[in-house]
């Protein structure tokens, strides 16, 4: 490479020069010589492109003749540059030292970064250096949140560049070594080493500006003058910080997330896959399982940030959601905490609301620890049909019976369950109709456990009865007929019309226990959403409590609805909190049920009202959204994208009759589908499909 070098050097420095010279000569160098401007020779009256009020007001202290000599001289290596045709420029001062790996580093620098201004090659101070690549010879670049870094000894340019920094610093405000690292200012590409790359000569510890002297000190202006350097210091160092935390625009370093083969302690790897299966446990045994598999996940994931991630810029970033998450659980904190020392009411089931705050930390444990997707949803089908199996009421069902499981608190969770199983298998079967890696035998194995699994799911939909699921996954399947029309993949076609048939055909077969079960149900519902339509929802409720043709489960769940209503009409924009069980003391309807309000919409609207609603809307919408658009980039199998809404869905409307957010099966759901949105988002990031404006 065809690399100037260009290196300021006093006349009278003859000492510095030969040792510059020695080095460069011995590294096999050349060098040509800019004559610095001597500050002593010159007289203050003859300083030109110089703002000396605004430099004194910036500094707090008298420019130096050797600060302005220095800064001359820079100007004038540049202009010299500039003169001649090289695509890129060293410029140095007299007080470095090459080494005969010096051209090998700044060659792979330019290798690394082949798209800069400036890049700094020596500075005398780096505090909370954020790397953006490494190079080939393992010189790190980036940049530095404190500073100044001190130093203008050695720094790559160019043209555009040089250009730039003559443009933006023709008049002197500062020092050159300040004013040169200020990218932010002056809007250049401008980055650092993390480590020097040229040394330092033993005369550099006398400076050639200040003098063995010190002559800064004397230089000061007195105190009540140095405010305004004082105050512009700490908005220097704000404005350092915000835009050396956003990311620059230089190519990162690719991290080995989600690659399959990324060097991984393999027992470390089992035990994470472990985790993630533990956290979508509650489909299986409800537990809380799922809590401490999902806290573990964080809290790896978190460790792992903070050692390896934090001081570079190819981790992911949170976006704004992630921060809005994390804003979300310390306002339900706060409002915890007031409600507690104020009352010392705890409420109920309020600990939930805080989950948020692990949400895109989990996201980052499913990018670190998911190597092979397809295996991972293959485990879960295997356990799958072995808890369904093993829960089955083979002999209630055979006798016309309820079941009654005992991996469940009762048959209406275990529905819930049995209905996520359903929605992922005929996923997995769409998943497998698409995969080309599968031989005939893998594929038939595949066909057969994925029918078994769905088989037992929807034996135990069925024999549940449970009206909230069967509902709920009669306008899933629809949705997911019309999603399957529109794409008119064949294979989908013929999977989806073979569910639906069989579907169907058991609905006729079963026509009498689906009527027996719902049919007044049916029925009442018909009548209260015309009488609500009619004369309001109050009022319809009201007249259904105090009528004796409504079920008995029915009136049970308008008491609380109506209950419910009346403390968020209360608070209807940030809700109650945790004093809510206080007002539900003095309710007007007294059911059984004590405190749960059979709608996972009202127990979100009690406690933290129109806010809260909109905090999980917004999440969801956004979460699905990534989902989308990473199964569009092709970062994520097809499948992915039906199987995520179906029970995204599913979940919304089995809520709407159940707080089913309360039970250890909703708040894994939704930890996960949180978590998997984010998942989503770190995966587009990684193939720079979006770039978020934070700084974590």
């Amino acid at each position: 490479m065809n690399l100037p070098i260009f290196a300021i050097n006093l006349d009278r420095e003859t000492g510095r020069w030969s040792e510059l010279l020695a080095s460069a000569e011995a590294a096999g160098l050349t060098l040509q010589r800019i004559a610095a401007i001597d500050g002593r020779a010159l007289a203050k009256a003859d300083w030109t492109e110089i703002d000396l009020p605004t430099a004194r007001k910036l500094s707090g202290r008298d420019i130096l003749p050797g600060e302005y000599a220095c800064y001359r001289s820079h100007i004038q290596a540049l202009e010299t540059f500039l003169a001649g045709g090289s695509a890129y420029g060293l410029i140095v001062e007299d007080d470095v030292l090459f080494s005969e790996n010096t051209m090998r580093r700044i060659q792979a620098i330019i290798a690394a970064v082949p798209d800069f201004d400036v890049i700094k090659l020596n500075n005398h101070r780096m505090s909370f250096f954020m790397r953006a690549v490494e190079t080939t010879e393992g010189d790190e670049i980036g940049r530095a949140l404190h500073g100044p870094q001190g130093s203008a000894a050695a720094y790559l340019v160019t043209r555009e560049g040089a250009q730039g920094l003559l443009s933006a610093l023709a008049v002197m405000k500062m020092p050159w070594d300040v004013a040169l690292e200020r990218f932010w200012d002056t809007g250049l590409k401008v980055y650092s080493v993390r480590k020097n790359v040229l040394g330092f000569a033993a005369s550099s510890k006398i400076s050639g500006i200040a003098g063995p002297s010190g002559s800064y000190k004397f230089a000061r202006l007195a105190w009540p003058s140095r405010l305004d350097a004082g105050a512009f210091r700490a908005k220097d160092e704000l404005s350092r910080l915000h835009h050396v935390l956003l990311r620059p625009p230089l190519p990162r370093e690719i991290p080995d997330y989600a690659r399959a083969d990324a060097p991984r302690y393999t027992v470390f790897l089992v035990l994470a896959v472990f985790a993630i299966l533990a956290m979508a446990s509650a489909v299986w045994r409800e537990a809380d399982t799922y809590r401490f598999a999902g806290m573990a996940l964080a809290a790896v994931a978190a460790i792992r940030w903070f050692r390896r991630d934090l001081w570079t810029y190819s981790k992911p970033l949170i976006g704004w959601v992630g921060g809005l998450c994390l804003g979300w659980s310390l306002y339900v904190f706060i409002r915890l905490a007031i409600v507690y020392f104020g009352t010392h009411q705890l409420g109920a089931a309020e600990g939930i609301y805080l989950f948020p705050l692990f949400y895109a930390t989990t996201g980052f444990a499913l990018l670190l620890f998911v190597r092979r997707p397809g295996q991972l949803v293959l485990w879960f089908m295997i356990l799958s049909l072995v808890f369904l199996a093993a829960d089955t009421g083979y002999s209630d069902i055979l006798h016309g019976t309820r079941p009654e499981p005992w991996l469940f608190n009762n048959p209406i969770h275990a529905s819930v369950a049995a209905g996520f199983i359903f929605l992922c298998t005929l996923q997995f079967m769409a998943y497998t109709a698409q995969r080309t890696d599968l031989n005939k035998v893998s594929r038939s194995l595949h066909w057969a456990l994925s029918t078994a699994v769905l088989l037992f799911a929807f034996a135990n939909i069925i024999a549940l009865r449970s009206k909230g699921v069967w509902l709920a996954l009669a306008l899933v399947l629809l949705l997911l007929a019309i999603m399957t029309l529109a794409r008119g993949h064949r294979r989908e076609l013929m999977i989806g019309g073979g569910v639906l048939a069989i579907v169907a055909a058991s609905v006729v077969a079963m026509h009498n226990i689906f009527w027996s079960t719902a049919g007044d149900t049916m029925i009442f519902v018909k009548n209260l959403v015309s009488d609500a339509l009619s004369h309001g929802v109050l009022p319809a409720f009201d007249r259904a409590i105090a009528s004796n043709t409504v079920p008995l489960a029915a009136r049970e769940r308008l008491m609380l609805w109506a209950d419910a209503i009346e403390v968020w009409k209360r608070h209807p924009i940030f809700g109650a909190s945790s004093s809510w069980l206080t007002e539900w003391q003095n309710r007007t309807y007294h059911p059984m049920i004590f405190n749960v309000f059979h709608n996972g919409y009202l127990e979100i609207a009690v406690r933290y009202g129109v806010v809260g609603l909109a905090f999980f809307g917004l999440l969801y919408t956004w979460s699905s959204r990534q989902v989308l658009l990473a199964v569009r980039a092709k970062l994520v199998a097809p499948a992915v994208w039906p199987c995520y809404i179906s029970t995204l869905v599913f979940f919304a409307l089995t809520v709407l009759s159940n707080s089913n957010n309360r039970l250890a099966i909703g708040e894994a759901f939704m930890w996960l589908a949180a978590a998997f949105g984010f998942y989503c988002f770190y995966l587009r990031q990684q193939k720079n499909l979006v770039e978020p404006r934070t700084y974590f």
